[in-house]
C-alpha cells in the first residue's frame, strides 16, 4: 500500500450533477469509509450517501451513492480529510506486524501529504525575507484591518472599513478640489483678457459680401443657430455659432473664392454623433495636423471646431473646453399656483460635474466665467383653458436674481395632452462674487397648474461653450 501512496498527486475530485447520476468514484486511498468528506455546493454534508471502499490490492480508492441525485448544475467535491489517530497499537513484548508499519507509514505519509497541500494556499514568508517578523495575530477588533506595525515586527489592528473609505473620499475630493482650481484659475485669466470686448448688447453686423445686413442680440456677438435636423450652411450666415444636435449633419457650402473668410463655430450639444460634410468634392483639413477628410465627426457633448473658409478649401480649428455640464431634471410633479411667477424646483440631478447644483435655490451657483449653452424644457399640462406663460431664466450677480433670458408661449387647447415650454440660448457669466443660474414660470391660469411629472419632459441643461 505505500506505494499507491507514494504515487498519488491528489485527494480530491470534483464532479458536476446532472440530476440523474447517482455513483460518484474518486481514484484516492483512504483509511476508512470516515475520511472521505462530501462537499455539495461549497456546503459538507455527512448523510444521503453511502461509501462503498476499494481495497488497496485492486486499485484502491473508492465509490460514494447518493440515495437521491444530486441537483442538475450542482458541484459535488469528494476530498480526503484525515483525523489524527493511530491505527495500531503496540506494546513492549508484541513484535509488529510488518503490514501494520506499512498501513501506520502509510496513513503519516498521506497526513503529511494533506498538510503539504494545505500549507501551499496559507499566507507564509517568502524564502528571501530574513527580517525578524512575527505573524501572530493581535486581539480581535471587528471590523479592522491587519496591517504591519511602524516597524515591520508583526501585525496590529488598522483602520476600520468606513475610515478607508472616508480617507479615499477625501483623498479624491480633494484631488477633484485641486483640478477645479487649476482650472478654474485659468478659465479667470482667459475670461479677464477678453471680459471687456465679451460684456455686449445688441450688434449690428454688415456683410459687403453678401450685401446683406443682419442685426441680432446675443452675449457673443454671434448669431445662434440651433440645428436638431440635418442643414445646409449660407454665406450670409458666417460667423454664426451653430449648435448641433439629434444626430445632424452640418453641410457647408461650396469653398470658392468669393467665400473667403466664411467662418462658422460649431458645436456637439447633446452628445448624440453629429458630423459635417462638404459639398462638391471639397475637403476639410484639420489644423491640427490631421488627415483632410471630406466629413469631419463631432461625437462627444461640447466637442467644438472653427471651420475657416480660405478661398480653396476648408480648414478645421479644434477647440478644447473645458467647464461645467450640469443636466437636472424634474420627475415628480410640481404645483405652479396663479397669481405669480415661481422657482422650478429640480429633484433629479441628472450630471453635475463640479458639484455647482445648490438645492436652497433650486439653481446653480458658482459657475466659472465664461459662455453658456442652456437648454430647458418645461411640460405644461394642456386644458380646456389656453393661457399664456413665460419661462424666465435668472441671473445671479452676487447680490441679487434677475431675469437674463425669456422664452413666452401661448399653450393649446385640449385635454389628456401636454405643451413643452422651451428656452434656450446662450448666456454669459462674468467675473462677480457670486454667478449663477436659476429657472422661473410663470402662467395666466387662474387655477393652480401641475409641471413635471415626467423624466423626459422637464429638465435643464447647462454646459459651458467657451470662456
Amino acid at each position: 500500500m505505500g506505494a499507491v501512496f507514494a504515487n498519488q498527486i491528489r485527494a480530491a475530485i470534483a464532479f458536476v450533477g446532472d440530476g440523474v447520476r447517482e455513483t460518484f468514484p474518486f481514484d484516492f486511498d483512504v483509511f476508512d469509509a470516515g475520511d472521505v468528506r462530501v462537499v455539495i455546493d461549497g456546503s459538507e454534508t455527512e448523510t444521503g450517501f453511502h461509501i462503498a471502499l476499494t481495497p488497496a490490492d485492486q486499485g484502491g480508492g473508492g465509490v460514494v451513492r447518493f440515495e437521491t441525485p444530486p441537483v442538475h448544475g450542482s458541484t459535488i467535491t469528494l476530498a480526503r480529510q484525515l483525523h489524527l489517530r493511530r491505527l495500531s497499537a503496540f506494546d513492549a513484548m508484541s513484535i509488529p506486524r510488518g503490514d501494520a508499519l506499512e498501513r501506520d507509514l502509510d496513513f503519516m505519509t498521506a497526513a503529511l501529504g494533506d498538510v503539504d497541500r494545505a500549507l501551499s494556499g496559507t499566507l507564509r514568508f517568502g524564502p528571501d525575507q530574513d527580517a525578524p517578523a512575527s505573524a501572530e495575530l493581535p486581539g480581535v477588533e471587528p471590523g479592522r484591518a491587519l496591517i504591519w506595525n511602524s516597524d515591520g515586527s508583526g501585525l496590529s489592528n488598522g483602520p476600520t472599513g468606513d475610515e478607508i473609505a472616508q480617507a479615499a473620499t477625501k483623498a479624491s475630493q480633494a484631488q477633484d478640489a485641486a483640478n477645479r482650481a487649476e482650472a478654474a484659475e485659468s478659465r479667470s485669466e482667459t475670461a479677464a483678457a477678453s471680459f471687456e470686448r465679451s460684456n455686449a448688447s445688441a450688434m449690428l453686423n454688415l456683410d459687403f459680401r453678401s450685401g446683406d445686413l443682419l442685426a441680432w442680440e446675443d452675449e457673443r456677438r454671434m448669431p445662434v443657430i440651433d440645428a436638431p435636423v440635418s442643414r445646409i450652411m449660407d454665406i450670409r450666415e458666417t460667423g454664426s455659432l451653430v449648435r448641433l444636435s439629434s444626430g445632424a449633419q452640418l453641410t457647408l457650402p461650396v469653398a470658392s473664392l468669393a467665400r473667403n473668410g466664411v467662418r462658422y463655430r460649431v458645436f456637439n450639444g447633446d452628445g448624440t454623433m453629429v458630423d459635417i460634410t462638404t459639398a462638391s468634392g471639397n475637403v476639410i483639413r484639420p489644423t491640427n495636423g490631421g488627415a483632410e477628410v471630406t466629413v469631419y465627426p463631432l461625437p462627444t457633448r461640447g466637442d467644438m471646431v472653427d471651420l475657416i473658409c480660405d478661398g480653396t478649401r476648408w480648414f478645421a480649428a479644434p477647440i478644447h473646453e473645458s467647464g461645467p455640464v450640469i443636466k437636472l431634471s424634474r420627475v415628480a410633479s410640481q404645483s405652479i399656483p396663479a397669481g405669480g411667477a415661481f422657482l422650478i424646483e429640480w429633484d433629479q440631478v441628472i450630471e453635475d460635474s463640479h458639484g455647482l447644483y445648490d438645492s436652497g435655490v433650486h439653481g446653480v451657483t458658482g459657475l466659472p466665467p465664461g459662455f453658456y449653452h442652456v437648454d430647458i424644457a418645461v411640460r405644461f399640462p394642456i386644458t380646456d383653458q389656453s393661457v399664456s406663460t413665460t419661462l424666465s431664466l435668472e441671473r445671479f450677480d452676487g447680490t441679487d436674481w434677475s431675469s437674463h433670458l425669456q422664452s413666452n408661449d401661448i399653450t393649446a387647447i385640449g385635454s389628456g395632452a401636454s405643451h413643452s415650454l422651451r428656452l434656450n440660448g446662450i448666456a454669459r457669466i462674468g467675473m462677480t462674487p457670486g454667478t449663477g443660474l436659476r429657472l422661473r414660470l410663470w402662467h395666466s391660469d387662474s387655477q393652480t397648474r401641475e409641471i413635471g411629472d415626467h423624466d423626459l419632459l422637464t429638465w435643464c441643461h447647462i454646459h459651458r461653450i467657451g470662456g
